[in-house]
């Protein structure tokens, strides 16, 4: 009779714990894509092989910001570990916390969180490659364009962020992609949309301003410069993006290694390149999306990261000498 009369009690506890329990859905998905311009330093040219190079070019040299000294964006707020909706065992777990800088490629990206012991770079790369993030909807909107080297180049936010040692690389990658996904707002797409480009094409101009505007006040005169050129139907031939080709791209596939170099290098390609080539923060976002309003088609730097520009190929030339290029 006892052990009955417990049996019963225990039946009703745990009818009473599981009515309590509840469940919650996950995520959804939507966007599109270009082609675009500039310049960069000459310094970093040293680095890029003779063959790479075009005979003639029409925008000269501006400098391109030290990536490993980029600065955070300015949607800095520490993004925790405990924001991951993965299956990571939860627990005193040993965490790292790693700044991702503005401008960073996806290569580069990998090199950090391998040195902090998040994960390894070629895990990083193969998993953003092969690994289903379509239920992010920015990812989902992507394009499908064989000639996109790294899916995911362009769309892991910039910031500081705790990660778990010996993490997923699914795991880490979404952690970023969270990040992208929170920065962008409707506002944005329609922007987008106001502006005739997919929010995929203004992300890959932005990756562009990043790399060329080493100087952050002036993104929206930058940013001015490429909208002008692409309105044109000119080439936008930055050098940015025979340094990504060249240093980021390259040394990280098999096979040829030649084969992204007309779609990704703009003194090829007509336009915009076919992907990201760095990972943009907000403030080159926003330039992309609201550039200065200027007849520029062309600018320059100095050391000193005066910048001039030009509306003419002519007054272009002066500003090289001027420039002490």
């Amino acid at each position: 009779m006892i052990k009955q009369m417990i049996g019963g009690l225990l039946a009703v506890g745990l009818c009473l714990s599981m009515a309590s329990c509840s469940s919650s859905p996950g995520d959804g998905s939507s966007s599109s894509e270009n082609s675009l311009l500039s310049s960069q330093a000459a310094s970093s040219m040293a680095s890029i092989p003779e063959s790479s190079l075009p005979e003639d070019s029409s925008i000269s040299l501006s400098s391109v910001p030290e990536l490993s000294e980029a600065p955070v964006s300015e949607t800095d707020d520490t993004t925790d570990v405990s924001d991951s909706s993965t299956d990571e065992p939860s627990g005193q777990r040993e965490t790292v916390r790693v700044t991702i800088p503005e401008g960073f490629s996806l290569a580069q990206i990998g090199e950090r969180l391998e040195e902090n012991g998040v994960c390894t770079k070629a895990d990083l790369l193969e998993t953003a490659n092969s690994y289903d993030f379509s239920y992010y909807p920015l990812v989902a909107a992507i394009p499908d364009d064989a000639n996109r080297c790294f899916k995911l180049e362009g769309y892991l936010f910039p910031n500081t962020y705790d990660f778990y040692v010996d993490m997923k690389p699914q795991d880490a990658l979404g952690k970023m992609l969270r990040g992208m996904e929170s920065a962008i707002t409707d506002e944005d797409q329609a922007r987008a949309e106001e502006l005739g480009y997919s929010m995929d094409q203004i992300i890959i101009l932005a990756s562009v301003i990043e790399r060329e505007a080493g100087n952050k006040d002036e993104v929206k005169n930058v940013s001015s410069v490429f909208h002008n050129r692409l309105k044109a139907g000119q080439k936008l031939q930055a050098d940015a993006t025979i340094t990504y080709v060249e240093n980021y791209l390259k040394p990280n596939i098999s096979g040829d290694i030649n084969r992204y170099n007309s779609f990704y290098n703009t003194y090829k390609c007509s336009a915009l390149p076919s992907g990201p080539i760095a990972n943009p923060g907000r403030r080159a976002i926003n330039a992309a999306l609201y550039p200065a309003d200027t007849n520029y088609y062309y600018f320059v730097n100095d050391a000193n990261a005066n910048y001039y520009y030009a509306e003419t190929f002519e007054e272009h030339q002066a500003n090289i000498e001027k420039a002490g290029l």
